[in-house]
């Protein structure tokens, strides 16, 4: 049947009447899933009931076997989650709908692995850790059955199951599922790699476990000589771990002869005082190697296993990895939170010892939380932050702090508090001084001296490649101090990127343009954001861009009547400032034949009816007059108008060449008359021809000059 082995578990630690309760809520899921089928072919309602054989073998409470058997109704069927609450209870269809929604979030997350997904995932299982265990045994099935999906979602899966399910199962302390998530993951993730590892883990297999049997028996009958009461075992180690342990081995030029634990010699005892009695008579047994000790009850990990790491050498020279913990420690080792919902008998809880509280996960799991809803590099955080391996230090008064392995005293100085490592100078490891990006090892003793001024943290913090800082979260603190301290400097950084790109555009009024870039921000604002690299200088560029469009259509309309205002307020008088040399009554008029404006070398000519006519002074009309008599000296004096000057453009012919040009005269502040152009399709070229008011030569040769350097201009020239 297919209930059987799910029933049997059951039975073997709850009473009759949860049992028929939890075998209510499987005809409840059978009837809702009836004709519903998994990629597989089978019956949906296998799945669900894997799912809660999985929630069995850890024994845990009816309401968490319930939900994980109801886990997918809501979602996949007519019922809803009324239906559950009124048949089940608030508990169950709480669960449930949590449990629904996360799926929604799971699915989106195969698909977009980005910071948005990751976020409302992980905080939705963090909130109910039960909901954590049943999506964790829900996730083992799905990689337990994934040869049935086509290889591309087989890879998505179990990529998402090796950096974000295993690492959760682990955080809470659910190693035996962490193990079973990642060997099957790697399995259809990384194929060939895989079995290549169980090819090295089979070779000599039966001379290890010949081996692993005698030592066994070995430490059986002398702990049992010692009165010490224990249960020894041996655990091959994961493939997955090995592979891993073997990628690092060869960074280091190692073998896979050398790993010394693919084979794990367990013992649990009753209690902590027998851990380190049954680890003196393994030492006395066999020879310890010197640095393969670890001490996890005195320093537990971040999730807070504890046990005792020894490897020891024996007759045959073999290295074994031996494991020591009590009872309780081995619960917590395998199941870790799970622990503490399985069934009990008594409606009273076990009176614990302080130094053992079953709610020692729970400020864990609470942090763990808080830092999902406060970082801001939130896939870097999780993955280097919080779901990392760890190494254990202490404060100079005994106090134990975890942080990510290659962790430096400054992530730990900022894990203390931010100003602390904002003012952090300079850090003692055991009570040697140490630079600051030194890496810390588990069991040191971390002292950090604060700088007497406040001058802040270095910018070299946030250069990798020193190797200051290993944490995310660390980084963020140092950008955020330099975002709020510099402000100001921001502030003029940004003020002078922006002034500087719109010189460059040839921008005729900057102050009257400032306003329009920060749009519906302040000015200030919008400066501090270029100074701070949030908005780039393309941004810049693009505003300055589809400004300059606007205002050039307005120009163009509007100059020949602006310059006309212009000219009658000012009453410009083009020969006001000529002065002619020895005459002061007679009349004075600008040539037609060549319009000399101000800074032309002139020269006056007397014509018949005594009126002077102001020629430059290279005009070819000039050589026709033959009465020598009539030229006058003359010269411009300091008074500046402003005169008419027609320049013709030839190029070839472009998109942004008229816009191009009108930068050029509005950059020289020149003010334009008009402008029209003539286009020969056949040579892909053409003619402009545009009319400038003018200051002076100095102008009209700067003018000229800028016009020449435009991409695509091949003749520029002055017209009479």
């Amino acid at each position: 049947m297919l209930t059987d082995n799910l029933i049997n578990k059951l039975e073997s630690y709850l009473p009759q009447k949860e049992v028929s309760n939890i075998i209510d809520a499987f005809d409840f899921a059978e009837i809702a899933h009836k004709g519903q089928k998994r990629k597989s072919g089978h019956d949906f309602i296998i799945h669900p009931v894997e799912v809660a054989t999985h929630l069995a073998r850890l024994e845990l409470d009816p309401t968490v076997i319930i939900s994980g058997l109801l886990h997918d109704v809501i979602e996949d069927t007519h019922f809803n989650v009324n239906d559950i609450e009124k048949k089940f209870g608030n508990d169950v269809s709480s669960i449930v709908n949590s449990l629904t929604k996360l799926t929604a979030d799971e699915n989106t997350l195969i698909e977009n692995l980005d910071q948005k997904n990751m976020r409302r995932f992980l905080v939705s299982v963090a909130k109910d850790v039960r909901v954590m265990i049943i999506k964790l045994a829900d996730r083992l099935h799905n990689v337990e059955t994934l040869k049935y999906l086509d290889t591309e979602k087989r890879k998505k899966i179990a990529k998402e199951t090796l950096s974000i399910h295993a690492p959760l199962a682990q955080k809470i302390g659910m190693n035996d599922l962490k193990w079973r998530l990642e060997d099957e993951s790697f399995k259809h993730l990384m194929p060939e790699k895989f079995k290549m590892t169980k090819r090295l883990i089979s070779q000599k297999r039966s001379e290890r476990e010949a081996t692993t049997k005698n030592m066994i028996s070995e430490i059986e009958l002398f702990l049992k000589d010692k009165n010490i009461i224990a249960n020894v075992t041996g655990r091959p180690k994961s493939l997955f771990s090995v592979y891993n342990k073997l990628q690092r081995y060869k960074q280091m030029g190692r073998n896979f002869s050398d790993i010394e634990d693919l084979i794990a010699i367990r013992i649990v005892v009753k209690s902590k005082e027998n851990c380190y009695l049954a680890l003196g008579n393994i030492h006395d047994l066999w020879r310890p190697i010197p640095g393969s000790f670890d001490d996890y009850i005195a320093s537990p990990k971040v999730n807070y296993y504890q046990s005792l790491h020894t490897v020891v050498m024996n007759e045959n020279n073999q290295k074994i990895e031996f494991q020591i913990r009590s009872e309780k420690m081995h619960k917590f080792a395998e199941e870790g939170v799970a622990s503490h919902w399985k069934y009990k008998d008594s409606i009273e809880q076990e009176k614990i010892d302080d130094d053992e509280k079953d709610t020692y996960w729970l400020k864990d799991m609470i942090d763990f939380e808080k830092e999902f809803l406060e970082d801001s590099d939130y896939l870097d955080s999780v993955n280097n932050d919080i779901l990392s391996d760890k190494v254990i230090v202490y404060s100079p008064k005994n106090q134990i702090f975890t942080l990510p392995i290659g962790s430096t005293p400054l992530d730990y100085a900022y894990s203390l508090h931010t100003e602390l490592g904002h003012a952090c100078q300079a850090s003692f490891i055991n009570g040697v001084l140490k630079p600051l990006s030194t890496t810390l090892s588990n069991g040191d003793t971390v002292q950090i001296q604060k700088s007497e001024n406040e001058k802040g943290p270095n910018l070299d913090w946030l250069n990798d490649s020193l190797g200051y800082l290993k944490t995310v979260n660390a980084k963020n603190k140092v950008r955020e101090w330099f975002k709020k301290r510099e402000r100001e400097e921001n502030i003029e950084r940004g003020e002078k990127q922006i002034l500087r790109t719109i010189r460059l555009s040839n921008i005729e009024d900057p102050d009257q343009f400032l306003p329009y870039l920060a749009q519906n921000d302040t000015f200030e604002n919008f400066a501090y954001k270029v100074g701070t690299g949030d908005i780039g200088n393309h941004k810049i560029i693009e505003l300055i861009n589809q400004r300059h469009l606007e205002e050039t259509v307005r120009k163009i309309q509007n100059t020949e009547k602006d310059e006309i205002a212009d000219n009658k307020q000012q009453n410009y008088d083009p020969l006001s400032s000529v002065i002619i040399m020895g005459e002061k009554k007679s009349e004075k008029k600008l040539a037609n034949c060549c319009d000399p404006v101000y800074g032309d070398e002139i020269v006056g000519y007397k014509n018949s009816t005594n009126d002077i006519i102001i020629h430059r002074i290279i005009c070819s009309r000039l050589r026709t007059f033959e009465n020598t008599e009539r030229f006058k000296p003359a010269a411009w004096g300091h008074l500046k108008n402003l005169n008419p000057t027609i320049v013709q453009i030839e190029a070839y012919d472009r998109i942004g060449l008229i816009r191009d040009i009108t930068d050029v005269v509005w950059g020289e502040k020149t003010n334009l008359h008009s402008i029209n152009s003539q286009e020969d399709d056949k040579n892909g070229t053409c003619k402009i021809q545009l009319t400038v008011y003018t200051r002076d030569l100095g102008q009209i040769i700067r003018l000229l000059g800028k016009m020449e350097s435009i991409a695509g201009v091949y003749n520029v020239k002055r017209k009479k």
